[in-house]
């Protein structure tokens, strides 16, 4: 069984994706593609030829209107076999290979093929892994049949997303039921924009997963900061609270404790606590300015104005979704299926 490592999804790319997708923007960018991770699980190949194939999968994924990316459960992958291999009567003596690849898109971890071709090709080299390369590097990517095998993928992981949408929203939900965060939010931003539908559905819960992220956050630094200052630790206590939402809504008892804590402090200590304190003021500013811009490209994108209010909140949330991307989290990890020794049925 061979895994799959993900990546955890940068939130960063969420800011201000929605309000494109309200104006009806017509460009074509990485968050409107289908993603595709190229990956090599044929043992055949050899490494240094594994890696060149990686990168021509990439090629023809984003070639053809996909992107290439190390985080979808969505792979495309190939697996080879030698058709042909000579010496060649030269002087130094060359292999000379011909490879049959054959090029799989699927659920890797479901293990379901969506779309599959194969094509000849042909290197020569020094060495076995040479030959397998030069083959390799000798491939066209702008092969049609690429086009057409990527096109059928495309539809079918498509469908998935049109068909699975309410199941991925119940999953999503469990797992911010069991505060799961980074992977609930890695589920919903895993839904491509041409799905409309469900990528609208999944924005809105990925709102509501950031929020419920925001409050188990807020409660837990606040927990800490009490402990570390019931030992009088206020550097600690300082660290504990300096990513704190403003919007939280245990903000209010974080503004009291601050308050508590700078008022009993010593003159040194309270120097550098109010150092900090300026610091995360400095920083709550900053983040209140991300948010109104946000709020205002909203505005400007909104087509009708009852519909303002809900689209330039989400707006803001999607904003403050950055600040989830710069905590650690377990990274979530899919497993690609190995079925009957060709990883899809």
């Amino acid at each position: 069984m061979k895994r799959l490592t993900l990546f955890a999804l940068s939130l960063i790319a969420l800011t201000g994706v929605w309000a494109q997708q309200e104006a009806k923007v017509e460009r074509m960018d990485d968050r409107q593609r289908i993603a595709l991770t190229a990956v090599v699980l044929d043992d055949k190949i050899p490494a240094a030829a594994a890696k060149q194939l990686v990168n021509k999968m990439s090629q023809i994924a984003t070639k053809s209107g996909c992107s290439a990316t190390s985080n979808s459960r969505f792979i495309i992958t190939c697996t080879a076999d030698v058709l042909t291999k000579d010496i060649t009567p030269t002087a130094p003596p060359m292999h000379a290979y011909t490879l049959n690849l054959t090029f799989f898109i699927g659920d890797g971890v479901e293990g379901r093929l969506f779309s599959s071709t194969n094509i000849e090709a042909k290197g020569v080299g020094e060495t076995p892994d040479k030959a397998y390369i030069a083959a390799l590097k000798n491939m066209r990517i702008n092969d049609p049949t690429f086009k057409a095998f990527v096109d059928k993928g495309k539809t079918r992981i498509i469908e998935y997303y049109n068909t699975q949408c309410d199941m991925i929203m119940a999953e999503a939900k469990a797992k911010m039921a069991r505060q799961e965060y980074t992977d609930a939010i890695a589920q919903l931003t895993a839904v491509p924009s041409v799905c409309e539908e469900c990528y609208n559905k999944a924005l809105d819960a990925s709102v509501e997963v950031y929020k419920a992220w925001r409050e188990n956050f807020c409660q837990m630094a606040l927990t800490k900061a009490k402990a570390a200052w019931a030992n009088r630790d206020s550097k600690a206590a300082a660290e504990a609270l300096a990513d704190v939402p403003a919007d939280a809504d245990c903000a209010a008892d974080v503004d009291k404790l601050r308050k508590e804590i700078s008022g009993t402090l010593e003159a040194k200590e309270k120097q550098e606590w109010e150092l900090k304190q300026q610091q995360y003021e400095a920083e709550q500013m900053a983040r209140e300015q991300r948010m109104e811009q946000a709020e205002r490209a909203a505005t400007n994108a909104v087509a009708t104005a009852t519909a303002a209010p809900a689209k330039k909140e989400r707006a803001k949330s999607l904003e403050a979704l950055k600040e989830v991307s710069s905590k650690q989290a377990p990274q979530p990890e899919y497993e690609v299926k190995e079925i009957k020794g060709k990883w899809f049925q």
